[in-house]
């Protein structure tokens, strides 16, 4: 029953377990996207109970506005970490 969403503008891509799990790339409005986790595990190469990689690339584009929220049911996050630049 886990899922993972974005929404904002411009690009968003998210990467579960080196898996393209959410694409929004583009200069766009906000847009909303859910990955349910239990539908998607096969694709994933997922299982419950074990811990995955969470990459996210996103990139603001500055055209008109600027939106970026993460909603998720995922219990806790380990080793989470910040890339610079």
């Amino acid at each position: 029953g886990e899922t993972f969403t974005f929404t904002g503008d411009d690009d968003l891509f998210a990467f579960i377990n080196g898996q393209l799990a959410i694409d929004l790339g583009g200069v766009h409005a906000s847009l909303s996207r859910t990955v349910d986790l239990d539908q998607a595990a096969a694709n994933l190469g997922i299982a419950k109970g074990n811990a995955y990689s969470l990459d996210i690339f996103f990139a603001e584009r500055h055209t008109t506005a600027s939106n970026f929220r993460i909603d998720t049911t995922i219990a806790s996050f380990v080793n989470c970490g910040v890339v610079p630049e």
